[in-house]
């Protein structure tokens, strides 16, 4: 089967698009799945983002998006220096956060090939898709300036 398959919200649900050239039986396939929706506007089949739709489809499993190493080592550094300066402990763990998050989303990227398009990408593709608040966005904006500002 000649397929594609990724994670994506859908009118704010978590969901995994699947994509195919049409086929019927690719299409009787499909409609097998619980809750297996077409969006007409979107072009694409989408299904629950659940653990076994992730292993059926190749995906990640939501608990094994994780830091790589490199990512690892920045957060320390990056804590490291915040204690350093004497930054509240409410503001290490909520700058370190907001850093984690961000670090793994792009998990797959080389700290030295991170651009400011990607800062704009994951606003767009995870705070805003995932309507988070425009006071955790402007933390986590401002934990990644004075990361790349103070450590890479």
């Amino acid at each position: 089967m000649n397929w594609k398959a990724k994670i994506l919200l859908h009118k704010g649900a978590p969901r995994i698009a699947v994509y195919f050239d049409k086929s019927p039986v690719l299409i009787s396939q499909i409609k097998t799945f619980e809750d297996a929706r077409w969006s007409p506007s979107k072009k694409y089949w989408h299904l629950p983002d659940t653990e076994t739709n992730r292993l059926l489809f190749q995906l990640p499993l939501a608990h094994t998006l994780a830091l790589n190493s490199e990512g690892i080592v920045s957060i320390k550094a990056f804590e490291r220096h915040l204690l350093s300066k004497r930054y509240s402990q409410n503001t290490i763990t909520t700058y370190c956060g907001a850093l984690k998050s961000f670090l793994i989303f792009f998990n797959t990227k080389a700290l030295k090939d991170i651009t400011n398009d990607d800062v704009i990408l994951y606003n767009n593709e995870y705070i805003l898709k995932n309507n988070l608040s425009i006071s955790y966005q402007n933390q986590i904006v401002n934990a990644i300036k004075l990361y790349f500002k103070i450590i890479f």
